[in-house]
């Protein structure tokens, strides 16, 4: 799944090293973002997810998707929960997370780009936090990178560098619809991230 990305962009070939690649998709994103939504663009986990996934998708040249659902932060000091699955049905969105899934790739991979942003999302919504901002992006095999514990037995301590997440049903219908209404601006959006990653690469 593209997202709404037109498969008609020029392709792009990634560099030689691979932490290389992924350092540039992650800037890639982060600088379209931050260009067309300077004041919020660190709570735009959707629209990270989205773009995100089509880069990844074009620069890696493997299937991506971005995924909508609950998630749960180990702030150092407490568990910090995303999980109102009614906000998918709220016009102001809420508590809840998205993030990007490889769908071809054996171990599934996940990728999480607004991973630096957590300790933000914690002090505006009253958490503590303890010690330095999280990695600037989470990049690896799902099942080594996430908690498999219950929600409901997870505790903190678990460290900064894994979260627990959950797609659900509500959220993989919103992301959905979510992509649909916004497929042009998307367009634009991903193609920003791909010359800029283009200038990191070339």
């Amino acid at each position: 799944m593209h997202c709404g990305f037109s498969s008609s962009h020029p392709a792009v070939h990634p560099p030689r090293a691979a932490v290389d690649t992924q350092a540039a998709i992650s800037a890639g994103v982060r600088h379209s973002l931050s260009h067309w939504f300077p004041d919020n663009f660190y709570s735009l986990c959707h629209a990270f997810a989205v773009v995100g996934a089509n880069l990844a998708s074009i620069a890696l040249g493997r299937n991506y998707r971005p995924v909508a659902g609950l998630a749960a932060i180990d702030s150092g000091a407490e568990l910090i929960v995303m999980a109102k699955e009614s906000a998918f049905d709220q016009a102001q969105g809420g508590a809840y997370h998205c993030w990007i899934e490889s769908t071809d790739e054996h171990p599934k991979q996940l990728i999480d780009l607004t991973f630096e942003h957590n300790h933000v999302y914690a002090r505006a919504n009253g958490f503590a936090w303890e010690g330095a901002p999280a990695a600037p992006y989470l990049w690896g095999a799902f099942d080594e990178l996430t908690i498999q514990t219950p929600l409901v037995s997870l505790q903190p301590g678990f460290g900064k560098d894994k979260i627990w997440l959950q797609e659900t049903r509500k959220g993989t219908q919103w992301m959905e619809r979510h992509v649909a209404a916004n497929a042009n601006a998307y367009v634009e959006l991903t193609a920003h991230a791909v010359r800029h990653y283009q200038a990191l690469t070339a």
